[in-house]
């Protein structure tokens, strides 16, 4: 993992993982699907596009791009001395794959009626947790592997299932082996346990600040829902529940409503 670093005067951005700047050198651009970790002299306001965006005692701040982010990032710092500064980052696009899943039982591709309905309040759920903004400041942490195994699925990729295409996938795939422990790669507080019709047991994790990660098909569940966790700790187990061929930890990373590339926190995208 690179450690990235902005420096100008009162505005430092790091990034989990590839940024490295020196004044106004930018060596490498940002990467679609990241997210990146900045700080600022407190006093100082931030805004990403327009938006203000949340802040830790000590000024630090996080900002995510979407898979489909496409426009320089722009951000503005407005100084507590006064004036401000605008910064336009480049963002390197993904190329993304076509990945083809045959196999599936049909009540995963084609549900019934009722099970569509049982799929939208899942997702409602987890769309509520990836809501919260919580002051935690785990987001801060270097981002470490849950697991360590085959890569067996892309984030992004355009997914065929059973021959007919769906929505890209929107985390990564991780294949050790039935029953591999699972550790939380960030610390934070399990807003999420639930067993859910697609995604199998799953556990969604706030680390603060918008940034929260979701763990699903897992064959057990060790964290509970509301407690807090550190970094490395035990969450489960990998397993095959839900709509899976096999064993595989499917892992993905949310800023806020935007999904993110875990890929690229890792610094192998």
């Amino acid at each position: 993992m690179k450690n990235i670093l902005f420096f100008l005067m009162v505005f430092v951005i790091t990034s989990i993982p590839c940024l490295a700047k020196n004044g106004l050198n930018i060596n490498e651009p940002l990467k679609q699907g990241g997210y990146y970790v900045g700080k600022v002299m407190l006093g100082d306001k931030v805004t990403f596009h327009g938006k203000t965006v949340k802040q830790s005692s000590d000024g630090s701040f996080i900002i995510g791009l979407g898979w489909k982010y496409k426009a320089k990032a722009n951000i503005r710092v407005d100084h507590k001395a006064g004036g401000h500064t605008i910064y336009r980052l480049d963002v390197i696009p993904h190329d993304y794959e076509v990945e083809e899943v045959s196999g599936l039982p049909p009540k995963y591709v084609d549900p019934p009626i009722k099970v569509k309905m049982r799929i939208a309040k899942d997702a409602a759920d987890v769309r509520a947790v990836r809501a919260i903004d919580s002051s935690l400041n785990n987001f801060k942490e270097a981002i470490i592997w849950p697991v360590k195994g085959r890569i067996s699925g892309r984030f992004g990729s355009h997914r065929i299932l059973n021959g007919e295409p769906r929505n890209p996938h929107t985390g990564l795939d991780i294949a050790p082996g039935q029953g591999a422990l699972i550790v939380a790669p960030l610390g934070g507080k399990v807003s999420l346990v639930s067993d859910q019709y697609l995604t199998g047991k799953t556990m969604v994790i706030d680390h603060g600040h918008g940034l929260s990660s979701v763990y699903a098909h897992m064959e057990k569940t060790f964290a509970l829902q509301g407690h807090l966790i550190n970094q490395g700790d035990p969450i489960g187990t990998v397993g095959s529940s839900g709509r899976a061929t096999g064993p595989h930890l499917h892992w993905g990373i949310n800023w806020y409503g935007e999904r993110l590339n875990a890929g690229v926190a890792l610094g192998i995208e």
